[in-house]
């Protein structure tokens, strides 16, 4: 008799080591966040964050690892909040564009590669840049503030699985605008944003592609493919 409940106690032991082991080793979802306007956060699998223009007055409570920034208008600079972890790290389109060469970098788990941007009166596309961010098998395509540009045709073969855009139409594209270069590019899900309107009405009715997903300021989405 004892015998047997020396079995039937190992037995249960077992069985809820292997649902420790089964809870612990499940692996982390990789997360974005819109924060508002163009600031948006990427929270990799492993927890290594990274902010791209992170200005709007949201939510920068969890500390950076990485900051990349698409040009220097003071609505995309960093938010004074914002604080970088132990030997995190800033860059600003100029440390990814110089003498008319886009550079890509390896920031931990994210391949980051800066492509053109601008092309209107507000931004020059000698200065403004994108980004794409690849991480954990996905890639993201941050446009940055920037219109319609020939060079975006280039990005029709790179498989992207989210990409944003601004649609205000004051500074940069308008909606309609931006639903044609989504549908030049061919990303499987297309986000508004910096919907800036000076009458505080949203402008992503009027932005229609395939794939549209509409994210509310501070929304957390776990993406993968």
């Amino acid at each position: 008799m004892m015998k047997l409940k020396h079995i039937i106690c190992s037995v249960i032991v077992g069985t809820l080591l292997l649902g420790t082991c089964a809870c612990s080793s499940k692996k982390a979802k990789t997360t974005l966040t819109y924060i508002g306007h163009a600031s948006v956060k990427i929270v990799a699998s492993d927890g290594t964050v990274l902010y791209i223009d992170p200005n709007y007055q949201g939510d920068y409570s969890q500390n950076a690892d990485y900051i990349i920034v698409t040009h220097k208008h003071d609505d995309h600079m960093p938010n004074a909040t914002l604080k970088l972890n132990d030997n995190g790290q800033k860059f600003d389109n100029s440390d990814f564009l110089h003498d008319g060469i886009y550079e890509t970098m390896d920031l931990g788990p994210f391949k980051v590669e800066a492509v053109p941007a601008g092309g209107n009166p507000n931004h020059d596309v000698k200065y403004c840049v994108g980004y794409l961010v690849t991480v954990d098998g996905v890639t993201i395509y941050h446009a940055g503030d920037t219109s319609m540009i020939d060079q975006m045709k280039d990005l029709q073969s790179r498989d992207i699985d989210y990409a944003m855009y601004p649609i205000d139409g004051v500074f940069n594209m308008d909606a309609k605008e931006a639903t044609e270069v989504a549908t030049i590019v061919g990303a499987k899900n297309n986000i508004p944003i910096h919907e800036f309107d000076q009458n505080g009405s949203r402008k992503s009715d009027n932005f229609t592609p395939e794939g549209r997903l509409v994210l509310e300021y501070g929304q957390t989405i776990e993406i993968g493919k």
